[in-house]
């Protein structure tokens, strides 16, 4: 099992649907900085939710993010899909921008999902493929990226995206611009040291204290060469505070992914 301190990097539902929504306008991935650039890997899965303790209208809210890998395929982390029935999910493609509801991207109903059958939260596997009913349209906007099946080692750049909490303490508001910043691997030997006894499924992160991913990042993109090396796992309850983020290393799934995408 991990350590107790860790934590899932997903938005926390609270009691009869009530969501905590997180970060401002102004705000960023724990030490990152608004994405400029086009992300077009990059979605936003959204959960549908009642609004006022079950009782308002029903509303889309982002909960997790992912990387589109083909026509009709994206990954994310299993602890995004488990227990959630495909009909209160949907996928935003195409934007940076979360505004109205995400229209300056397209919605994407999902058509199902498969959760990795040796997934155990905190523990391993947290990795899902979701499949869309319509398929992606490529653009300069929306565009699928390799996922990796090379080991990467520590001391390698990459990138993380998402719209996740942006300060350490998981309230206010998310952000609608997507964020991104800029981390390096570590070794699992040096992860371990810092407290998580991850193992070779698994690969960590850590840059500086006052960086990293928080909750809504989870089932996003680590970037690493060009290719999605990692999905975002889980951390610490508080976020950028000193110790590593942990990802799903995606080479250790290749075959299963190749394999689902039917």
């Amino acid at each position: 099992m991990k350590v107790a301190k860790s934590f899932p990097l997903v938005i926390t539902l609270a009691v009869y649907g009530l969501v905590t929504v997180v970060g401002g306008e102004n705000s960023k991935i724990v030490g990152g900085e608004k994405a400029n650039e086009a992300i077009p890997y990059q979605i936003s899965l959204q959960i549908m939710i009642n609004s006022f303790y079950g009782l308002g209208p029903k509303t889309w809210t982002h909960n997790c993010g992912g990387s589109i890998i083909s026509p009709t395929y994206v990954i994310s982390a299993a602890h995004c899909l488990d227990t959630i029935d495909p009909s209160r999910l949907s996928i935003i493609s195409g934007t940076n921008d979360l505004r109205n509801d995400g229209s300056k991207g397209t919605r994407h109903m999902i058509h199902s999902f498969k959760i990795h059958p040796e997934y155990k939260e905190l523990d391993k596997c947290d990795i899902g493929i979701i499949r869309v009913a319509d398929p992606f349209v490529y653009s300069d906007k929306v565009q699928p990226i390799k996922y990796s099946n090379k080991h990467v080692d520590g001391g390698v750049p990459c990138l993380l995206t998402g719209w996740g909490y942006t300060i350490p303490v998981r309230i206010g508001k998310t952000p609608q611009d997507l964020q991104r910043a800029e981390l390096t691997t570590i070794t699992n030997d040096e992860c371990r040291s810092r407290g998580f006894p991850v193992n070779p499924t698994e690969i960590c992160t850590f840059t500086r204290v006052g960086q990293g991913a928080c909750g809504g990042d989870s089932g996003g993109p680590l970037v690493c060469n060009n290719e999605v090396a990692g999905v975002v796992s889980y951390g610490t309850r508080f976020c950028g505070i000193g110790s590593p983020d942990v990802f799903t290393r995606v080479s250790e799934f290749k075959q299963w992914i190749d394999e689902n995408q039917l």
